[in-house]
């Protein structure tokens, strides 16, 4: 069996080398922009901070939607594979990221002043 055919039986490469090359382009350069307007709008601070990070966010989801389409090809009828495994990590990385944020807090919370100074000075280090 071909490498060509074996990956168009799977469904991970489109009919058309063409259209995959196009697709990779189109998802780089839409993805750079996007990376360039949320880096400028953040520099030149054009909008106040909250409307700022809702807008920072907003470029996000839509970038992390055209790589999903132009890189990961999560779309069309033979991806629900690999939309379930996507939604899976998905799932993981927020356990991930939620709980450590929730360990953190929680143990900023329970020291005090007095123990972080003396297991800083217990540290050594530079």
């Amino acid at each position: 069996m071909s490498t060509e055919h074996y990956f168009d039986q799977i469904g991970a490469l489109p009919h058309k080398s063409r259209e995959l090359l196009w697709t990779y382009v189109f998802g780089f350069i839409f993805s750079l922009l996007l990376t360039l307007l949320a880096y400028l709008l953040v520099v030149t601070r054009a909008l106040p901070n909250v409307p700022l990070a809702g807008v920072v966010a907003f470029l996000a989801l839509i970038q992390f939607c055209t790589q999903a389409i132009c890189f990961l090809h999560i779309g069309g009828k033979r991806s629900r594979e690999r939309q379930f495994v996507l939604g899976c990590a998905l799932v993981v990385a927020f356990i991930l990221v939620s709980g450590s944020i929730w360990i953190m807090v929680h143990l900023n919370d329970r020291m005090t002043t007095d123990q972080m100074e003396q297991y800083m000075d217990d540290q050594g280090g530079f």
